[in-house]
């Protein structure tokens, strides 16, 4: 194989350009099936809205149509899944796993226990102010199918919901689900939550989370990732329901110098590179030395691992090794970049550390690599992709509560500033407003 090794000014021509996962063209495979269902070649945002509005026309029924014909599946005689089926499902998983599942929950809850959100009044401006704080009613997860299950996105998705006091969880994901997705589900029940769970995914799930249907209800929020028909329909009903944000592939960004561990570094970019063939794994280091050995350690890793055919095109054709003349370069280069992973494996990581400003989230010292983060660490993993982490966040229980401002002003506050609201509105033109101030005076 061959790992790219760029100059600063190559990669920015390169693996530095962001691309947008709402303008990346299909497969010529996905485009074949799309003439296969439709008869005729589609965008993706035209597959979308004909899913979409045949859900709003056809509830259920379209549901079952699609799944059937995307999914090879016939869920007619049930769209959920019963309650007894996740708790037989968690009897199945081996005791070891149900374990590490129990521990990873509680890691995950524990951290987001500690972020500090609380209503709050102020009596300094007259009368009553302030802010009342209360948890999204009813949220919707999608969970992602396909050849490898994720227990862990439901754990660092839905954990953050439940500490925030959601009291509705419902969680979709495409069919036939895996028994660990569903033990995971059940492990999800203990926390004073409704749950339910559907064997739907793609867009026919995002629309029937956004409009309900007989089966499946409306929910205030969609949460969670999925591939460019998820994205495009997720965007399509934001203001319907609200979204998490639009997700494009994961990435990570390791800052290392000279003193780092090639071979750490080899495994953490793999790691990285597994995830998909649009996965960005990229290494930015000012020792040539270092690059000549994580390139080589890499060559001899990737091939023991399972999804090498991944792992490979993602290094080769989304990312590889930067040589950067210093650190301060590099600093430059991540904060415009904005990465959603950042690992600074460096001499001095508590110096560079308050001069990033940009990140979805920093991973400081060789022990602390993304995999911890990913699974075990405490945050949540849901972080922004494509440049996203220069204005959002990572997922937190901030993402399921809503703010509400409260008004109670006294009688003597409201005689002293309505002259002010009188002035304001009767230079916008808003005589009703104007009047309706000037007749507290």
């Amino acid at each position: 194989m061959t790992i790219p090794i760029y100059s600063l000014e190559e990669a920015k021509k390169s693996i530095l350009i962001r691309k947008s996962i709402v303008s990346t063209p299909v497969s010529p495979q996905i485009n074949n099936q799309i003439v296969k269902i439709f008869g005729k070649s589609l965008t993706p945002q035209e597959v979308v809205k004909r899913i979409i509005n045949d859900v709003i026309k056809k509830g259920d029924l379209a549901l079952i149509e699609w799944t059937k014909k995307l999914d090879k599946t016939d869920i007619s005689n049930s769209i959920e899944i019963k309650i007894d089926q996740m708790e037989t499902a968690l009897e199945s998983i081996d005791a070891k796993i149900k374990e590490v599942l129990i521990k990873t929950i509680d890691r995950i809850l524990a951290f987001h226990r500690k972020q500090p959100i609380s209503s709050w009044t102020t009596n300094d401006l007259g009368g009553s102010l302030g802010q009342i704080i209360t948890p999204i009613q009813r949220v919707g997860f999608y969970v992602p199918g396909g050849s490898a299950p994720l227990p862990s996105t439901i754990i660092h998705s839905v954990c953050p919901a439940i500490v925030a006091g959601v009291e509705e969880i419902v969680i979709v994901s495409p069919p036939p689900i895996s028994p660990i997705i569903l033990a995971t589900c059940n492990l999800m029940r203990d926390f004073n939550v409704k749950l339910k769970v559907f064997r739907i995914g793609g867009v026919q799930a995002i629309a029937a989370l956004a409009f309900g249907t007989d089966s499946v209800p409306k929910v205030n929020k969609i949460v969670g990732p999925g591939n460019i028909f998820v994205t495009l329909a997720k965007r399509e009903v934001y203001g319907i329901v609200g979204i998490d944000g639009i997700a494009g592939p994961t990435e990570a960004v390791i800052l290392a110098d000279g003193s780092a561990d090639p071979d750490l570094l080899a495994s953490d970019l793999l790691a990285q590179a597994e995830h998909d063939y649009l996965s960005i794994p990229i290494l930015l280091t000012t020792s040539p030395d270092l690059a000549d050995k994580v390139k080589n350690s890499i060559e001899k890793q990737i091939l023991k691992l399972s999804r090498v055919e991944i792992a490979q095109y993602a290094i080769e054709n989304n990312g590889g090794i930067i040589l950067v003349t210093t650190i301060k370069e590099a600093i430059s280069v991540i904060n415009d970049f904005a990465p959603e992973h950042l690992s600074i494996i460096t001499k001095n990581t508590q110096e560079i550390l308050p001069q990033i400003k940009n990140a979805g989230g920093i991973f400081l010292g060789e022990s602390s690599c993304e995999v911890m983060g990913d699974y075990v660490a405490g945050p949540s993993h849901v972080m922004p992709t494509g440049g996203a982490a220069k204005f959002s966040s990572p997922l937190s229980i901030l993402d399921f509560l809503k703010i509400t401002s409260l008004i109670a002003l006294d009688t003597k506050t409201v005689k002293s500033i309505a002259p002010l609201a009188e002035l304001l509105a009767s230079k916008e033109k808003l005589t009703a407003h104007s009047e309706a101030a000037r007749r507290r005076i």
